[in-house]
């Protein structure tokens, strides 16, 4: 077998040959966004291999981005490490060690996850060339030096064998149940609040915007203030507003609503993961700060308006306006800092309120468009 060097000097063999799979496993093990993100990866393998039996390995926040979606047969979930000495509880081992997969692509490349790749004995093995864990992988990811939207980096993986695919949008994969689910949440909470009552309201009346007001960087959060500010902004029209908070959030999605009590907005917390999304689904347009959020809007086709600072857009709002997504970042000298805490803030404290309102009128004009012409 051929030989070349590698990264650190040692000899590397030649990667083996690639066949068309029959049996594929993608991994992305953490970051619920990231998931969403991957799932771009799935529809090009479905499209490319139209037969192949394709899998999809996480820990359990992220595995729910994987259920539900058409190409995928078998969702395996790991808990979190937690102190134990194998990767996996044994269960999850035995059922990777016997679907006899052909293809691993790895998205995460920790030592964790390469250890699983190295575990299913697939001959074909994809990850990033990070550390000696990429002895692990057969095939290696390509190395990104100029800043690559998320989805296109992920879909990278499939290049070392000879997938091209073109960069797409992710989807979130909701049924029927579930849809209907957030869809009568919301118009429960309506009535509660007196902003409705429990019939569906008529297709273009009265829309519903979220705000999803936390994150758990404070670095990432547009201060609490303004997103007050906007409630009350938006409460001089006939908006329904709905405050969304994730886990450990709903203290400040309550003082936010409660700033603005003329805005009668209702709260929305302590949701399970795939119920939020179901309330998400039922929104005319979701307007976030930077997280999970950010992509489950529009991978539901919901109008998304992000708010970024510190991050890099061209690689975390991978979304089009032509799809009614709107993008408040501001260039600043000091960012992209990828920073968690700050104690400054100007990136995000320079986005006002009007700025984000009148995005949200462009979500709404295109929310509008789009109805017309369904």
């Amino acid at each position: 077998m051929a030989e070349r060097v590698g990264l650190f000097g040692t000899e590397d063999p030649e990667p083996p040959p690639v066949a068309t799979p029959r049996r594929i496993l993608v991994s992305r093990l953490r970051q619920i966004g990231d998931a969403i993100l991957s799932l771009p990866v799935v529809d090009a393998l479905r499209a490319r291999f139209p037969d192949a039996v394709i899998d999809y390995l996480a820990e359990e926040g992220p595995a729910q981005a994987a259920i539900g979606h058409p190409a995928i047969a078998t969702v395996h979930i790991l808990p979190e490490r937690g102190g134990a000495v194998l990767p996996a509880p044994w269960r999850v081992l035995s059922a990777l060690r016997r679907a006899n997969y052909d293809w691993v692509i790895d998205l995460y490349g920790n030592p964790r996850s390469a250890i699983l790749a190295a575990w299913t004995g697939a001959p074909i093995r994809v990850g990033p060339t990070r550390h000696g864990r990429r002895h692990l992988y057969s095939h290696h990811i390509p190395a990104v030096r100029e800043p690559l939207s998320a989805v296109a980096h992920h879909l990278l993986a499939l290049q070392s064998l000879g997938v091209e695919a073109p960069a797409t949008e992710p989807r979130l994969h909701l049924g029927e149940a579930e849809e209907r689910t957030g869809r009568d949440l919301l118009e429960e909470l309506d009535s509660k609040s007196g902003r409705g009552g429990s019939a569906p309201r008529p297709e273009g009346d009265s829309p519903r915007i979220g705000l999803h007001v936390g994150n758990r960087w404070s670095a990432k959060r547009w201060p609490e203030d303004r997103f007050a500010a906007l409630l009350r902004v938006l409460s001089r029209s006939d908006l329904r507003m709905v405050v969304l908070a994730g886990p450990g959030e709903e203290a400040l999605a309550r003082r936010i609503a409660a700033a603005a009590p003329e805005s009668k907005s209702v709260v929305v917390a302590g949701l399970p993961l795939r119920k939020y999304w179901s309330v998400v689904a039922a929104l005319d347009v979701l307007v976030t700060n930077d997280g999970s959020p950010l992509h489950a809007g529009p991978a539901l086709g919901v109008p998304t308006v992000g708010i970024l600072g510190p991050t890099v857009p061209e690689i975390w709002f991978p979304y089009s306006p032509r799809a009614g997504h709107q993008l408040l970042c501001k260039e600043i000298w000091c960012r992209p800092c990828h920073r968690h805490e700050c104690a400054r803030l100007d990136c995000l404290d320079w986005i006002s309120v009007g700025e984000v309102r009148r995005a949200i009128d462009r979500a709404l004009a295109w929310r509008g468009a789009s109805r017309a012409t369904a």
